[in-house]
C-alpha cells in the first residue's frame, strides 16, 4: 500500500484540476468522503468538482461543502477520483471512462482505478481517508473532520456494526478533538427523518413479510409518489428491518422508475450476503451488500428470496 500511496501523492501534487465522484444513491460514507476530500484538496490550492449522479439528496445538504456538489462532470481533462465505490458501474449514468484514484473500503472492490487505495478492514471510506491524509499531505480542519466523522457514524450505524474496532473509536475521538460535533452529526445523519420518508416507510412496512429466518419489505414507485418522497432510495428502511429480533437476513427491495429493482441485504454473522449479492452483479460487505436487478418487482422478489434461502442453507451445511 505504501508505494501506491506515494504514487497517489505525486499524482495529486501534479494535478491542478480534480473531480471527486461518489456512487449513485449515496449514503453518508460516500457523501462524507467526497466532501472531506474535496475540501482538503481545495485547502492545498486545487480546483475541485464534487460530483454525484442525480445531485446531492436533501438528507445530506446540511454538511459543510454540500452546496458545491453538481450532478454532471465538468468539461475538459481532469484527474478523476472516486470514493466509497466498489465498482465503476455504481457511478451510474456519469460518462466515466477511466478512474485515476480509487479510495474505498469494500471487500468487493473491483480495483478499477489506475491507483487503488482500498482497505477492506476499515469501518468506512472516511476512516481510510483519515489515515491517508497525512501521507497525502492533505490538511484536517473542523469542516473536513465533520464530513469524515459523518461517514464513520453512518456506515457503522452509530458504531454498532461488526466492523467497529478500538481504532474506529480512536479515529472518532480524534475527529471530535478537531471540532466535529458528534451529537449533531449523529442526530442529522443517522436519526433524522423527514415526514415524507416515514410515510414512505409505512407503505413498505405494511407489506413486510417474515419466513424461514428472512424478513423482507418492498417499496414501489407508487409508494414514493403517495408519500411525497422525492428520492429513489429506500430511505434507510433496511436499518429498521435489521432491528427485528429473530431473522438472520433482512432484505429491502426498492422499485426504480426505469424498470429496475435495488436490493439491499443485511445479515447476522454466519451468512455472507456479499457473495449472494455478487451472483446478481452486486457487492458490498459480508454482512451488508446490495445489487441492482432488471425486471418486474415480484419476479425479482422471488429470485432474491430463493437465492437468500439457499445461501442460509449453505451457510448451515
Amino acid at each position: 500500500m505504501t508505494s501506491e500511496v506515494e504514487r497517489a501523492a505525486k499524482l495529486i501534487a501534479g494535478s491542478s484540476e480534480i473531480v471527486v465522484i461518489g456512487h449513485e444513491r449515496p449514503d453518508g460514507d460516500a457523501v462524507g468522503s467526497m466532501l472531506a476530500l474535496t475540501m482538503a484538496l481545495q485547502e492545498i490550492g486545487k480546483r475541485v468538482w464534487p460530483v454525484l449522479a442525480g445531485g446531492l439528496p436533501r438528507k445530506w445538504q446540511f454538511l459543510p461543502g454540500a452546496n458545491q456538489v453538481r450532478p454532471e462532470l465538468p468539461a475538459g481533462e481532469k484527474l478523476i477520483v472516486t470514493v466509497d465505490t466498489a465498482d465503476i458501474r455504481r457511478l451510474g449514468p456519469l460518462d466515466v471512462e477511466r478512474v485515476d484514484l480509487n479510495f474505498d473500503h469494500h471487500p468487493s472492490n473491483t480495483q478499477f482505478g489506475k491507483i487503488n487505495l482500498v482497505e477492506p478492514g476499515a469501518a468506512s471510506t472516511t476512516a481510510v481517508l483519515y489515515r491517508l491524509f497525512p501521507e497525502l499531505e492533505l490538511p484536517l480542519e473542523v469542516d473536513i473532520a465533520s464530513n469524515l466523522l459523518l461517514g464513520l457514524i453512518t456506515d457503522t450505524l452509530g458504531f454498532r456494526t461488526s466492523s467497529v474496532s478500538s481504532n474506529s473509536l480512536r479515529i472518532a475521538a480524534e475527529l471530535i478533538e478537531l471540532g466535529a460535533d458528534i451529537s449533531d452529526l449523529y442526530r442529522k445523519g443517522l436519526l433524522g427523518r423527514s415526514y415524507e420518508a416515514v410515510r414512505y416507510w409505512a407503505q413498505g412496512l405494511s407489506r413486510m413479510e417474515l419466513r424461514d429466518e428472512v424478513v423482507w419489505a418492498v417499496l414501489r414507485v407508487s409508494d414514493r409518489e403517495l408519500a411525497g418522497y422525492s428520492s429513489s432510495d429506500g430511505a434507510d428502511l433496511i436499518d429498521v428491518l435489521t432491528t427485528i429480533e429473530g431473522p438472520r437476513v433482512a432484505i429491502l427491495l426498492v422499485e426504480q422508475p426505469e424498470g429496475q429493482v435495488k436490493i439491499s441485504w443485511r445479515a447476522l454473522p454466519g451468512v455472507d450476503v456479499s457473495r449472494l449479492a455478487s451472483t446478481f452483479d452486486g457487492g458490498g460487505h459480508e454482512l451488508a451488500a446490495g445489487a441492482m436487478m432488471e425486471g418486474e418487482v415480484q419476479e425479482v422478489v422471488e429470485r432474491v428470496l430463493t437465492a437468500t434461502f439457499a445461501a442460509i442453507v449453505e451457510a448451515d451445511s
